[in-house]
């Protein structure tokens, strides 16, 4: 469910985005082009989270019907464990991909806050504090995953493990400490 509240992480920061671009034109203002992209990446990026939800279902569900597989003879147990290494890989990628996506809309939101009207600029914050919650939830589900890998796979993974983990939190802690500023100096 990690990827289900980055999708509502990334939806509050694109509603922030959309309330800013129509109070900007009711302005009569010229919208910020930095906004006006971040706007349709965000919509890209929640659709792809929204996507992924189902995408984990899936994957537990290949993962719990790989353990049910019958073991009785060699045949079966090869089969039982062929299944179950797809099943692995799955569980692997699919938090991994949506860590990646947390991250995107991570950056998005980083570049919507300082073109976020004042009115909206908290629920910036309370998205990156949603996709900060999600990208944890993934990676944990990962490292979860990872315990039955070994060797180079492992190390590969881990180490995209750790840079999405570094940029999730560095970008979700500037959000956050931006959002605070913005809203106790009135934005």
């Amino acid at each position: 469910m990690a990827a289900l509240s980055g999708a509502f992480g990334a939806g509050l920061v694109l509603m922030a985005a959309r309330i800013s671009l129509h109070k900007a034109q009711k302005a009569g203002q010229v919208p910020d082009l930095a906004l006006t992209a971040a706007l349709d990446t965000l919509e890209e990026v929640q659709g792809h989270l929204r996507r992924l939800t189902d995408e984990d279902v899936a994957v537990f569900r290949g993962y719990v019907d790989a353990t049910r597989l019958p073991r009785t003879t060699e045949e079966e147990q090869a089969a039982r464990r062929a299944a179950l290494d797809r099943a692995g890989e799955a569980a692997r990628a699919a938090p991994l991909e949506t860590a990646q996506a947390c991250v995107e809309a991570l950056e998005q939101a980083q570049a919507c806050l300082p073109h976020t009207h004042p009115e909206v600029v908290s629920d910036v914050g309370a998205g990156a504090a949603l996709l900060r919650g999600a990208l944890e939830a993934a990676l944990l589900t990962l490292d979860i995953n990872l315990r039955h890998l070994e060797g180079e796979e492992r190390a590969r993974l881990q180490a995209r493990r750790t840079g999405w983990s570094a940029r999730g939190e560095t970008l979700a802690a500037g959000i956050l400490e931006d959002t605070r500023a913005a809203i106790s100096r009135g934005a």
